[in-house]
């Protein structure tokens, strides 16, 4: 008797297991078990892929891998402060520029070669700007002239020998701003854009639509970037770093390295002086790259 009723109670106790055992395949921690739903997702949380290309999610290009895509900085055109007083001003002309650009590769960014030589330092008509945007690929030359320029969003920065603008204030309708790093920070040190920046837009007119000179000496315009070279007889590169705030929210490190050519440039940084002769100016040498 005994002995039946151990096995009974043996067949109970197995089939309870069995009963305990039935229900879901994925646990509550498993990646999958929020599913495609309303609110789920194909990954957990800290799965880099989380954010998907959905609302909030995708990834951004360029150094830094892939993180949130940052919030657009605007999206409409804004009308030009003083505009026909910045296209007399500013010896704006209705052509293209013929200045080519090109890229090589420079760790995460990019090393971009500037022809703005603008058919010479003393031309009585010089050509257009030439005018760019950045991209992941490089500096990309936008084919548009300095009066096409003044209603397009469509570029970033803009050169024609030494001076460099940005699309915003009264360079353009966009909103590309730029913010000169405080001392003398290493280019290749700096990872990410501080937390305190003062960007500012391209504003280099007065309310009553005057030019606001930079102080170089050459009447040039005290744009956003003109900080990147000084003149004690030469165009003289300054060694500033900036952080440059497109209008899609993404931001970038730029210096600008070179003037002239490589000797050109070194003799100018040591004397203030360079010899007369082919000294490659306004060939325009900057190092640039996205940050995260």
């Amino acid at each position: 008797m005994r002995s039946a009723s151990a096995s009974a109670l043996l067949a109970a106790g197995v089939g309870l297991l069995a009963l305990c055992a039935c229900g879901s395949d994925d646990p509550p921690s498993s990646p999958g078990a929020a599913g495609a739903g309303a609110g789920g997702s194909d990954y957990p949380p800290s799965s880099p892929g989380a954010g998907g290309a959905g609302a909030g999610g995708g990834a951004s290009a360029g150094s830094g891998g892939a993180t949130t895509a940052p919030e657009p900085a605007c999206s409409q055109p804004t009308p030009v402060p003083c505009e026909d007083d910045v296209f007399q001003q500013m010896n704006l002309q209705s052509t293209v520029a013929p200045g080519e650009l090109s890229n090589e590769q420079d760790g995460e960014g990019y090393r971009s070669l500037v022809d703005a030589t603008a058919g010479g330092a003393f031309a009585a008509e010089p050509d257009a700007y030439v005018y760019a945007r950045f991209t992941d690929g490089g500096l990309e030359k936008v084919e548009i002239s300095d009066e096409a320029s003044l209603g397009s969003m469509d570029w970033d920065v803009a050169f024609r020998r030494y001076v460099v603008r940005i699309n915003s204030g009264h360079s353009g309708p966009s909103c590309v701003m730029a913010a000169r790093l405080p001392g003398t920070p290493d280019y290749d040190a700096l990872a990410e854009a501080p937390g305190e920046l003062r960007l500012r837009s391209d504003e280099y007119f007065t309310e009553s639509c005057e030019l606001i000179a930079d102080g170089s000496g050459l009447e040039s315009p005290a744009t956003a970037l003109s900080g990147y070279w000084k003149y004690p007889g030469c165009v003289e590169m300054s060694g500033v770093v900036y952080v440059v705030r497109l209008a899609d929210g993404r931001r970038l490190k730029l210096t600008v390295t070179h003037f002239y050519n490589e000797e050109a440039q070194a003799q100018c940084q040591e004397t203030g002086r360079v010899e007369m002769g082919d000294t490659g100016a306004a060939n325009l040498k900057l190092r640039w790259a996205f940050l995260p």
